[in-house]
């Protein structure tokens, strides 16, 4: 090879590998509350099982069609399904199925004081002692919100309060969801969260 054509090659090599770096560093920066929409109007969702608790739909939280997307990972993917909340329309008919290995990562929403709580609808549809692993996402910091099991129908989650300290003004905050152990899979829907721990 030519030294002319050494140095050309040598020069998009280098290119390429700035370009690499660039786009992981931009893939690791947390969500910008400047980016985050507001959280919608509370509610109280699960009034049936004796939780009074006000809480926020989380972005694309519902997984219907037009909603914000979740970033999925390891084969997580919407279904037709959908869980027994009294507040959803009636032409609500989505739900996320996660078989084992796979992740979800909820788009990001702007909320204040978080310490958050976080509960949802699912059902363990794999191996009975595999788990759902609840984490939130905070100013790119990561805190654990707790691991549930399932029953095989639809029903609400035990209430999950995370680990992240009281944070005041308006911050970042995701929700992920991971299963864990073998032949693991779960069903979930309508994924909320109180950012005031109200319940």
């Amino acid at each position: 090879m030519a030294a002319k054509s050494r140095k050309v090659f040598g020069t998009m090599l280098a290119l390429c590998a700035l370009a690499a770096v660039l786009a992981a560093t931009q893939a690791a920066r947390p969500a910008s509350a400047a980016t985050c929409p507001p959280p919608p109007t509370p509610l109280q969702p699960f009034t049936p099982w004796a939780d009074n608790g006000q809480y926020v739909l989380t972005t694309g939280g519902s997984f219907e069609p037009g909603t914000p997307a979740w970033t999925l990972t390891g084969g997580a993917k919407v279904v037709n399904d959908n869980a027994p909340n009294r507040l959803d329309p009636p032409s609500h008919a989505s739900a996320l199925f996660m078989p084992s290995g796979s992740s979800a990562t909820s788009a990001c929403v702007t909320a204040p004081k978080i310490i958050g709580i976080v509960r949802f609808f699912a059902k363990n549809t794999g191996a009975p002692d595999a788990g759902l692993k609840v984490e939130i996402l905070v100013k790119g910091k990561t805190y654990q919100a707790g691991t549930i099991t399932g029953n095989s129908a639809w029903a609400p989650t035990k209430i999950l309060p995370s680990s992240a300290p009281a944070y005041k003004g308006a911050v970042t905050y995701q929700v992920r969801l991971t299963v864990v152990g073998t032949d693991g899979a779960f069903t979930v829907d309508d994924t909320y969260f109180d950012p005031y721990k109200s319940g």
